[in-house]
């Protein structure tokens, strides 16, 4: 039963991406994301003059353990993805209630698809895009297999235990943070008394040097144990607990009443406070991955100490900040605005709005981070240098994807124009900030552009007919 049914799920993902692209832009995806990395590839030879290949490789096991826990927080969307997800596209997910099937089966084949697919969409064609360019850059093809093989492991390590601790704090936000107290009071006192280096974070690096059986029955240990652990505690169902709320929007519209979509916004805080995981979401789908880009460039600063490490957190945490636009409209669609006198516009401004308040969080990072570099002196042009890249990048999202970034970036005729605005202005605007970090506060030169964008996006997505997903 169960694998007919993680079948179904594969084809009902695949129904759902291709309902807003045609086959043919959706199939067309991952050969653009590995065109992207052979060419990216092809400049590894320059990089090896900068950084040591060890150091690299190090990185990018880093890089792909940050991906896998910035998808890892399945146990906090739980019962939220049953009921809101798939509740509008999907009778699979509510097989339990109606079949013999039970309900941690229905989400482990949820979780085996999801990954699935992020294999099938980005890791896979990334490593296909490398591996056909290795022989002309010098790297042995076996040795670049086994180092694919490990960067899985990293990917697969980051999810499994972050999925393990979002599905402890949906049942107890207390027994997360005594864990996460215990487990960093360990880290801190077996790095003063034993010198632990970093890599102990990265046994899957580790394991590419010494072929270790034992490393590797460690990393299969904690992956399985974490993903078992989690599918049986996941929270889905509360068939003995009504939850029920008192009408609270006309408070919360008087507290946004600075704002004309002030009833918009509001809603959109109401269901982030009462959807499941609420501060949760913002913890592990922000606040985490910043975390780990912080201790990232913190290893970063070892090696070249002259850098301004601030600039270059502004800009991971611009682009990180971004995506706060796509957890606001995860879950909510225009068609229930379909039968009242509402413009696609006034709900993209509203939507804005509560990403821009959303963002203050971000502004604070930033500023407990200049202190924690003691590179205060740069945090003007950093705040600059952030607010310029978050907004830009929100402008393209909205003029490209409107109220579902989350479907329309993996259209391929999305997804070109998408990087092509994006990277190269910030590649352009990190190499400044690199250079001269006080050249950044003409940044907000990018601020006029992103207004242009969204004025227009407005007006195209004002004319745009609504897909049911």
């Amino acid at each position: 039963m169960f694998v007919p049914i993680l079948w179904a799920m594969m084809k009902e993902e695949w129904r759902i991406h291709t309902k807003t692209a045609k086959n043919q832009t959706f199939w067309f995806f991952p050969i653009l994301i590995g065109i992207g990395t052979a060419v990216f590839s092809l400049c590894i030879p320059f990089a090896l003059f900068i950084v040591a290949k060890q150091q690299l490789f190090q990185y990018l096991h880093f890089l792909f353990l940050f991906f896998g826990i910035s998808i890892g927080a399945f146990g906090l969307f739980g019962k939220e993805i049953m009921n809101r997800r798939f509740g509008q596209v999907s009778l699979i997910a509510y097989s339990s209630r109606s079949l013999p099937v039970s309900e941690q089966k229905v989400f482990l084949a949820f979780f085996l698809k999801d990954i699935l697919f992020y294999v099938f969409l980005w890791i896979a064609p990334i490593f296909v895009g490398f591996l056909v360019v290795t022989p002309f850059i010098g790297f042995s093809f076996s040795a670049s297999l086994i180092a694919c093989g490990t960067l899985v492991l990293s990917f697969l390590l980051g999810l499994s235990v972050v999925f393990f601790l979002s599905t402890i704090y949906a049942h107890s936000s207390k027994l997360l943070i005594i864990i996460l107290v215990t487990v960093l009071a360990l880290l801190v006192a077996s790095t003063v008394f034993t010198e632990l280096s970093v890599n102990f974070l990265l046994l899957p690096y580790t394991l590419y040097y010494s072929h270790s059986a034992l490393t590797f029955g460690v990393i299969i240990t904690l992956i399985s144990v974490s993903s078992l652990l989690s599918v049986v505690f996941v929270k889905i169902d509360y068939p003995e607990k009504k939850k029920h709320y008192r009408n609270i929007l006309s408070l919360w519209t008087r507290r946004f009443g600075f704002s004309t979509y002030s009833c918009y916004i509001a809603k959109d805080f109401i269901d982030l406070k009462r959807s499941e995981g609420g501060l949760g979401k913002v913890i592990f789908s922000f606040l985490l991955p910043i975390l780990f880009t912080y201790m990232f460039l913190s290893i970063f600063l070892d090696i070249i100490p002259t850098v301004k490490i601030v600039m270059i957190f502004a800009v991971f945490l611009g682009i990180v900040s971004a995506t706060i636009y796509n957890m606001i409209t995860e879950f909510d669609s225009f068609n229930p605005y379909l039968f009242l006198p509402v413009k696609v516009s006034t709900i993209l401004h509203s939507k804005i709005m509560s990403f821009l308040l959303v963002n203050v969080f971000s502004i604070a990072i930033l500023g407990v981070v200049a202190v924690a570099m003691d590179q205060l002196l740069y945090f003007f042009p950093a705040l600059l240098l952030f607010v310029s890249i978050a907004l830009f990048t929100l402008a393209v999202t909205v003029y490209l994807t409107g109220l579902h970034p989350n479907f329309l970036l993996y259209d391929s005729k999305v997804f070109i124009p998408y990087a092509g605005m994006l990277c190269p202005t910030i590649f352009l605007l990190t190499l400044c900030a690199i250079v001269n970090p006080f050249t950044m506060v003409a940044s907000p030169l990018l601020l006029p552009v992103a207004w242009m964008l969204l004025k227009k996006s407005f007006n195209k997505w004002d004319q745009w007919t609504p897909v049911n997903l």
